[in-house]
């Protein structure tokens, strides 16, 4: 059972903490016989050059964006697996091709006015550009083969408010069939539930304090500069 009340009406809080558990647990597991990769001298030596930093801190630097890129694809899993928890939605694992999630066999979105299937990225660039066509041709060919509206849902977005649009990438006539939004406005389509992004973001703390089994991981954390980092992307 959970030590902590997270709030959250519109999911099951145990499933929530599994899932988040079963992403990032293995970031706080020591690391035993482990090989590490050379860092690249050639990158470290530029970088202190060009910024004015010591090789210590560009060395440092390094690290820190090595433990980011691991952590934005464990987030980019962590948002697959929880919309997946939704009700009336299941998630498509690796089985799934470019398609992550769907709605369950049956149900037609009441808002959508019919199924939805969608590809789930952490950030607004994680596709590159010269795969986006392909994406967008995998997409838009589920939608029609099961009479569904196709989706990318694109978690941080390029730009500080809610979209929800065809999406067009070079080589590609938009079509309805396929549309990309923001990642609150994901939430909301999935969980029907307009502040479920903003909540979850309030929630993870906590879930990260009963992962760790540390209270002090939820005092120490300036809510009041968390709340402006989410505001910055995610305006109301």
């Amino acid at each position: 059972m959970n030590k902590h009340d997270y709030g959250l009406t519109w999911i099951d809080n145990d499933a929530l903490y599994y899932e988040v558990k079963r992403n990032f647990d293995k970031f706080f597991a020591p690391e035993r016989n482990k090989k590490q990769l050379p860092p690249d001298p050639f990158l470290i030596l530029t970088q202190a050059l060009i910024t004015g930093e010591s090789l210590n801190d560009s060395l440092g630097f390094e690290k820190t964006r090595k433990i980011n890129k691991s952590l934005s694809n464990a987030l980019g899993d962590m948002h697959q697996g929880i919309l997946g928890l939704a009700p009336h939605w299941t998630t498509l694992g690796t089985a799934g091709g470019v398609l992550d999630i769907k709605t369950v066999d049956g149900y037609v979105h009441p808002v959508i006015g019919k199924p939805v299937v969608a590809e789930v990225k952490n950030r607004f660039n994680t596709i590159k550009a010269s795969d986006e066509k392909d994406v967008w041709d995998k997409i838009d060919a589920a939608a029609r083969l099961t009479n569904s509206q196709g989706y990318l849902f694109q978690i941080v977005p390029a730009d500080t408010h809610r979209y929800d649009e065809k999406w067009e990438p070079s080589g590609r006539k938009a079509k309805n069939t396929v549309r990309r939004c923001d990642g609150a406005t994901a939430y909301e389509i999935v969980f029907e539930y307009k502040n479920a992004l903003h909540e979850l973001y309030e929630a993870l703390p906590a879930i990260f304090a009963d992962i760790r089994s540390s209270d002090s991981m939820v005092s120490t954390i300036d809510r009041k500069t968390m709340e402006l980092l989410y505001s910055s992307v995610f305006p109301a």
